[in-house]
């Protein structure tokens, strides 16, 4: 199966507040209520087309990288944080209602952009009518039960990301590397390619090369385990849907404990995917459509 992202209904090439350019890209059905999606580190927002192509007939999409990820232009290292990110996530947001008018809106953020949009939260307050946060990679603070495993976890992923290749004969060399790895070989039919295309640009000497470079990614993976962001939890449980990979998996990874953790000692709502890991959205993308509708309909977004 081949995956084709289609021409936005619009786009708008915003500036961030330290000059970093960010693409945003409006999809989907225009009359109907407005999701905003992200991505999780070193990946882009294309490569989870399986999942919000299934929204596009219902809801009004608008769909971004990451500063430094996919369609986006290389910004300057030092500004390449989580705080900055949470800080794009507001620019973002005010200039999707200036364009296009004030709409009921929910956020659906994977991993990475799901710890900035919860700094979002600590920086701005809560400007959501719904966030759903999918599989986040939260570290709890010392002298809690999962604050090491989170953060040997987060610093284990650093240490690969600094030794990864950072370019590529071609797409499909890239794609058959992801489909050879225990996390990404369960995805669906034609996701690697698809990834493999959203997360490249042509090197210069030829081949092709990661949007996102290896140190910058690994950078990324430190300052999750570094995250203030779990302290925000409680004084918005009652505004969050977590859906996670499968916590009840005998190799199940941190972010799903954690996640079953931020339900038991919040009383967050949390529904776990059974038999997925940490990028459940493409390895099982119409169960979690179906999960991430219920919430979304509570709330009026219909």
């Amino acid at each position: 199966m081949t995956f084709c992202v289609l021409e936005p209904v619009a786009a708008l090439d915003l500036t961030m507040s330290d000059g970093a350019t960010v693409r945003v890209r409006r999809h989907g059905n225009s009359a109907g209520p407005r999701l905003i999606l992200s991505h999780g580190n070193g990946f882009a927002i294309d490569g989870y087309l399986p999942f919000w192509s299934l929204l596009l007939a219902d809801f009004d999409l608008f769909v971004f990288d990451q500063r430094n990820h996919g369609r986006n232009p290389r910004a300057r290292a030092e500004s390449h944080t989580q705080t900055r990110m949470a800080d794009d996530v507001e620019t973002i947001r005010r200039a999707i209602a200036a364009r296009f008018g004030r709409r009921q809106t929910a956020g659906i953020f994977h991993s990475l952009s799901a710890t900035v949009s919860l700094l979002h939260c600590m920086q701005y307050g809560f400007q959501w009518d719904a966030l759903i946060l999918v599989d986040p990679p939260l570290a709890p603070p010392p002298g809690h039960p999962l604050h090491a495993a989170a953060r040997k976890f987060e610093f284990s992923l650093s240490a690969w990301a600094r030794g990864r290749r950072a370019s590529f004969a071609s797409v499909d060399e890239l794609a058959s590397y992801f489909k050879g790895t225990r996390r990404m070989r369960h995805w669906v039919p034609g996701a690697a390619e698809l990834m493999a295309r959203s997360i490249t640009r042509p090197a210069v000497g030829g081949g092709m090369e990661l949007v996102c470079p290896p140190e910058f990614e690994a950078d990324m993976y430190v300052q999750n385990a570094n995250s203030p962001a779990w302290a925000i939890i409680p004084s918005v449980a009652g505004e969050l849907l977590i859906v996670c990979s499968d916590y009840d998996a005998a190799n199940a990874d941190p972010p799903g404990l954690v996640s079953k953790a931020a339900h038991s000692e919040f009383g967050v709502a949390v529904v776990s995917v059974p038999q997925t890991g940490h990028l459940l959205q493409i390895e099982q993308p119409g169960k979690v459509e179906t999960i991430v509708r219920e919430p979304l309909r509570a709330r009026g977004f219909q």
